[in-house]
């Protein structure tokens, strides 16, 4: 997949706007493509269970930068030994 970011939104290789999850960023840009965050939440309910939907956890302001990184790593590490 590819993601564009320009003058505030996010857009796919054809150019249309893709939906958009938050982020916690201290800039002005807070939001990031949506199916990136249900990636990383798919690490955080296979750690930590399914109690906060990511529905709410959107609501509460979404992942911050530094956890969202670290989920997708583990993420990826998680796919690279055929877990789900």
């Amino acid at each position: 997949m590819r993601f564009y970011h320009t003058n505030g939104t996010w857009t796919d290789h054809a150019n249309h706007p893709i939906p958009t999850a938050p982020l916690q960023l201290l800039s002005s840009d807070r939001h990031i493509p949506r199916v990136i965050a249900e990636e990383a939440y798919k690490e955080y309910a296979a750690q930590y269970g399914r109690n906060q939907s990511f529905e709410r956890l959107c609501e509460r302001g979404g992942f911050s930068a530094c956890e969202l990184a670290q989920l997708l790593f583990e993420r990826i590490k998680r796919l690279e030994q055929g877990g789900t």
